[in-house]
């Protein structure tokens, strides 16, 4: 540092030049960093705001270039200023390290135990799952039937990546995850399961899996089959993961390894991807155990609710039952038989339907009282998979929590419909709410995974694997199908209305129509039926779910901004709380040093210069490369005729445009405005607290401009025989309402847009960019930003709908 000091100093005193244009270099590149780091700080909360899932690895990414941004701004605000603010590099650190923090991985162990029996005391969810551990604990603590086993432990799964050095791979691909394309999903999936499938095993995991299967063998005989189910860290949990990874019956014994491995490549899935990625968990937090278990000879089996999971009727249990295995209830290929049990009777209290005797009296009460035992035993409602042997004894395969979902979309008062709309009535409600929309019936023309966003989905059976479009759909109707089954449970977590079971009521909707599902009523509508209410954001209706959780947690050390004055002695480093507030300090000290540097080599180009104007601001000006008259070097104040920058002269003739009417009004105190949203810019003490600062060059213009709450930045290059010319404008804030600037960002987007410039917008941040086109081209564009910036002032307080939005086009293009 002192060598750079030492330099500074000498050019400063024999060199001013070369100290201006080294600051200006160093300002421009400190600029661009400010840029892209307001540019990541949307995207960011985007995600949360706007509930747009990416894998954490993908978010990870984007962390990285934000803090390599707010560093670069750090570095080149010390080249503008050596030896001032040394003490920011340490606040930088700070954040830097507790977002490191978060998004490091959890703590993997990679050696043994690398199998345990069920019924080892030394099996825990950390090392087993929590299917597996509350397995166990059913066979501990209440001494109920489960069937004998092996896990084979996450640190197995843990072992065999880093045998195999596939973390980087895996991560680097999920990275580049997209949910909303399933294509890139499908490939992705398939890239990652490939790399498992090429893997090579490790002896510590072969050996384990023989010894498994010759102990069962030995203790059941030699003719035992497996049932071979995943049990992943974080499955069962406050995320279910139902149906979304692989089991395997009915496995023999030289094929556990085989079946070991597609449970860890289900990892993998699309719809498992999707659904992980939906819920918030890093890949590194759900690692995968296996379970080992003997096949149950099943004559019944089903699920048992110890609650209905809307919530209501406490005092009730719902038994699911199918004869055989219980896999398709959960698959919802089948409409079960289902039992109304009492609890305090643990009787039967609805009669059965079917000719098929699944479960007499006798066995319909002892599952219900093991049930409330179960309940009890978690102190939280069950949902529990069990099956009945042919020996009469009851086998119970997994239980976990019974989460009560209430759906978002619960019926308003104000839902009227006419009755002659109805198009039929019936089936059972596996997850409440309604919604209005196009139906999507899925066949040949029209592919599932071609779901556009927004459609109630029609379907035959509800499948696990469907779950994969949840985030794309507003309800699901389904001809078959259980509320005990996978694909509902998954409908009750992300609140998507859920009617299933209609039969063949399902063929009175077709594919395109337009129709109405209320499930709590049980009933489908034709026509649109939406009440007007507005429903929550996203972020607030699902801010249980990891994904938003840990996404508030590092948004709180990267977004809130507490410098607001620069005049307040607590406009310092050591006020920072957030890397937006460094983001914030560097860009206003850079701005600062921008222009003092200015009255030090005044001697070259002047210094800092005020515009003489009408308009209701001020704007400050700094001359870098030729952008004022020789004759205003030795004034303070000066008039824009002896403005030498072709890109600022266009601007400012837009900005006087006859048909702007800027009246005397000075718009609003900015002091104190908590949504610098992007330039983070600096105040002049001066009468106006709008002043406005342009550093020009010839054919140069970088113009941050503020019109009361809203900010405009302006970067353009008009040089005549260039190719290199463009123009770039970003534009956020406002004092209005949210609806307003969102009326006023799509008012600027279609004006941006029929002039020619490419236009990206992330909530009220707009950002647009023409380049190719000739300079004197460019120029009328740029003298329409000035028109257009006029137009805008205060817009978003008058906007009141789209049809105004269009007027006011309409009055642009046609007067101005």
């Amino acid at each position: 540092m002192l060598t750079n000091l030492f330099k500074y100093w000498t050019y400063r005193v024999f060199a001013p030049g070369a100290v201006l244009r080294t600051t200006y270099e160093a300002f421009q590149n400190l600029l661009a960093f400010d840029s892209q780091c307001h540019e990541i700080m949307a995207d960011l909360e985007s995600l949360y705001y706007q509930g747009k899932k990416e894998d954490f690895c993908k978010i990870s990414l984007k962390y990285e270039s934000l803090a390599e941004n707010v560093e670069g701004m750090v570095i080149n605000l010390q080249r503008m200023a050596p030896g001032s603010y040394i003490d920011l590099p340490a606040y930088f650190n700070k954040f830097n390290f507790y977002c490191r923090f978060f998004f490091a991985p959890p703590e993997l162990h990679f050696g043994k135990p690398f199998i345990l029996p069920l019924h080892d005391e030394a099996l825990t969810t950390q090392l087993a799952g929590a299917k597996s551990s509350t397995l166990a604990e059913l066979h501990q603590q209440l001494n109920l039937v489960i069937p004998s086993g092996y896990v084979l432990t996450t640190n197995c799964f843990s072992y065999l990546l880093e045998y195999n050095d596939l973390r980087p791979a895996i991560n680097a691909l999920l990275a580049k995850t997209d949910i909303t394309s399933t294509r890139l999903l499908s490939e992705i999936s398939v890239a990652i399961i490939d790399l498992i499938k090429g893997a090579e095993i490790p002896p510590e995991i072969i050996e384990a899996l023989k010894y498994a299967g010759k102990r069962l063998q030995t203790e059941k005989g030699s003719h035992m089959r497996f049932a071979v189910r995943s049990s992943a860290l974080s499955e069962d949990g406050q995320c279910s993961f139902a149906g979304q990874y692989s089991s395997y019956l009915n496995v023999e014994t030289d094929k556990l390894l085989d079946a070991y491995l597609d449970v860890l490549c289900s990892k993998y899935s699309p719809e498992a991807l999707a659904y992980r990625i939906n819920c918030g968990l890093s890949d590194e937090e759900t690692p995968m155990a296996v379970m080992i278990l003997t096949m149950v000879d099943a004559v019944t089996a089903g699920v048992v609710y110890t609650i209905n999971p809307s919530g209501t009727q406490e005092d009730k249990l719902y038994i699911h039952a199918t004869s055989g295995l219980g896999d398709a209830v959960v698959s919802g290929t089948v409409i079960p038989e289902v039992f109304t049990v009492d609890k305090n009777s643990t009787l039967p209290v609805a009669a059965q339907s079917s000719k098929q005797k699944l479960l007499t009296t006798t066995q319909i009460e002892d599952l219900g009282k093991m049930a409330l035992r179960i309940e009890r035993h978690f102190d939280r409602p069950q949902d529990i998979e069990w099956a009945l042997q042919g020996d009469g004894t009851f086998v119970f395969l997994q239980t976990r929590e019974l989460h009560l979902y209430k759906s978002e979309n619960n019926i308003p008062s104000e839902l009227s419909i006419n009755k002659e709309s109805l198009l039929f009535h019936g089936g059972v409600m596996a997850s409440s709410g309604f919604a209005s929309a196009r139906a999507w019936v899925p066949d040949a023309e029209n592919p599932l995974d071609t779901i556009e966003p927004g459609h109630i989905l029609v379907l035959h059976e509800t499948l696990p694997s469907y779950v994969r479009v949840l985030h794309r759909v507003d309800g699901v109707i389904a001809e078959l199908g259980s509320a005990a089954g996978h694909f509902a449970t998954v409908c009750r977590e992300f609140g998507v209305p859920l009617l299933l079971g209609v039969g063949k009521d399902i063929s009175r909707i077709q594919h395109g129509e337009v129709i109405t599902l209320v499930a709590d009523t049980r009933t489908v509508y034709s026509g649109a039926h939406s009440p007007k209410v507005k429903p929550s954001p996203v972020y607030k209706r699902d801010k249980d779910l990891p994904f938003f959780s840990k996404l508030r947690t590092v948004l709180d050390f990267i977004t809130p901004l507490k410098l607001l004055d620069p005049q307040s002695k607590d406009f310092a480093p050591e006020s920072c709380r957030s890397l937006h507030d460094i983001i914030r300090f560097s860009h206003e000290m850079a701005v600062q040093s921008m222009f003092s540097i200015g009255d030090r080599c005044s001697t070259i180009k002047g210094g800092k210069k005020k515009l003489q104007t009408q308009l209701p601001f001020e704007v400050f000006i700094v001359d870098v490369d030729e952008g004022l008259d020789k004759h205003a070097s030795a004034l303070q104040i000066i008039t824009v005729d002896l403005i030498r920058s072709s890109p600022f002269q266009a601007l400012w003739r837009g900005f006087n445009h006859s048909d702007i009417s800027w009246g005397e009004q000075t718009y609003y105190d900015w002091k104190g405005y908590d949504r610098m949203a992007m330039s983070d810019a600096f105040a002049f003490q001066s009468n106006s607290d709008s002043a406005s600062y342009a550093v020009l060059g010839k054919d140069y213009l970088n113009m941050n401009i503020r019109f009361g709450y809203h900010f405009t930045v302006i970067d353009a290059l008009c040089e005549p025989d260039s190719t290199t010319s463009y123009c770039t404008l970003r534009f956020a804030g406002g004092g209005g309402e949210f609806e307003g600037r969102e009326l006023r960002i799509l008012f600027l987007d279609k004006v941006l847009s029929r002039l020619g410039f490419d236009v990206t917008i992330k909530g009220d941040l707009l950002d647009a960019r023409i380049s190719g086109i000739s300079a004197d081209s460019l120029m009328e564009r740029i003298e329409s930003l000035g028109k257009l910036l006029g137009v805008t002032k205060q817009m978003d307080m008058r906007l009141k709908d789209t049809e105004m939005v269009e007027q006011q086009i309409d009055k642009f293009f046609r007067v101005l």
